[in-house]
């Protein structure tokens, strides 16, 4: 049995067969008889998810982010968390659209003409891409992809990234940044990592963009202090902690706040290629093969075997080969 913690396109259903969607009250119960879990729209899948589901020989996530699995408890248990990176490319889009509407305002001007005050448009602080220095704070394949669309435009791109060589610590770049842009995953050592602290440190007037996970930042709290203080010039948002966020908070008001609900990467090519490569990825799976893009890559040895076997095959799901 193949369940997802949310709907999914007919696409997933078209490449992997009939799928049982479940909200949270309703998962438990399919728990004993699932193979194959798609986790989405913010669901949870602790050890004890894991532990309730003898069958299971894969979790999917829509995206690449996995914060949501208990990825060490799938390990011990030779379970692959495959993951979905294709929607990157439109979430690189979306940064550059969210640091577009900040540098040009286009929130208070489109409040001007709407409101009458046309004359106010000589005091609106609309500002150019071309020579902006833009941070990206995690360089894997959104960051890349944004570095590609900013840089032919005059923007000078720097980053930091633990994994990857020639980058800067966070703190010289929010320090020498103009903008800086979230790609990075949630970890232990990235939650909270955007917090008071840090904010103090920054270029003053920084844009600050955020289309990763909304824990990586420490509080909306925090976002505010800063905009009042003066060292942060405008905030972008696609993400939050928690989803959704309480419309009520100040932060929401401010002029130079740019929100948008964890969609940015829900273009109909996003969605396909999202959708494709989790397919691909969990039938590789089901294969005893090692998914192009996976969670617990060390579930595999050297020549793509996994290391530690899961549950036996079913006889409705595509066996191993």
């Amino acid at each position: 049995m193949i369940v997802a913690t949310a709907p999914v396109p007919a696409l997933a259903e078209e490449l992997l067969g009939e799928i049982v969607v479940a909200s949270p009250d309703e998962l438990p119960a399919l728990l004993p008889r699932v193979e194959v879990l798609i986790v989405r729209g913010g669901a949870v899948v602790t050890a004890d998810t894991i532990a309730a589901a003898p069958s299971l020989r894969v979790i999917g996530r829509s995206g690449v982010g996995f914060s949501e699995v208990d990825v060490a408890a799938a390990t011990a248990r030779g379970i692959p968390v495959v993951l979905a990176p294709g929607g990157a490319p439109a979430v690189a889009e979306g940064a550059l659209a969210l640091l577009l509407a900040l540098l040009k305002r286009l929130p208070e001007l489109d409040r001007l003409v709407k409101d009458g005050r046309w004359a106010d448009r000589d005091h609106a602080d609309v500002r150019d891409l071309d020579g902006l220095t833009l941070g990206i704070f995690g360089f894997g394949r959104i960051g890349r992809r944004l570095a590609q669309l900013a840089e032919p435009l005059g923007v000078r791109t720097q980053f930091t990234d633990p994994y990857v060589d020639g980058g800067l610590p966070l703190e010289e770049l929010v320090a020498t940044s103009d903008a800086v842009s979230i790609h990075a995953p949630l970890t232990d050592e990235t939650r909270g990592a955007v917090d008071g602290t840090l904010l103090a440190q920054t270029k003053s007037g920084l844009l600050l963009l955020n289309l990763a996970r909304g824990a990586i930042v420490s509080s909306l709290d925090d976002l505010l202090a800063a905009l009042e203080a003066g060292r942060l010039g405008g905030v972008g948002l696609d993400v939050f902690e928690p989803e959704p966020p309480d419309p009520a908070h100040p932060l929401f008001a401010h002029p130079r706040v740019v929100c948008t609900p964890h969609a940015l990467w829900r273009t109909p090519h996003g969605v396909d290629a999202t959708f494709r490569e989790l397919a691909t990825g969990v039938l590789a799976a089901l294969r005893g093969e090692r998914p192009a893009h996976v969670a617990n890559p060390d579930l595999y040895d050297a020549g793509g075997n996994v290391r530690f076997p899961a549950a036996g095959p079913s006889s409705d799901i595509l066996s191993p080969q």
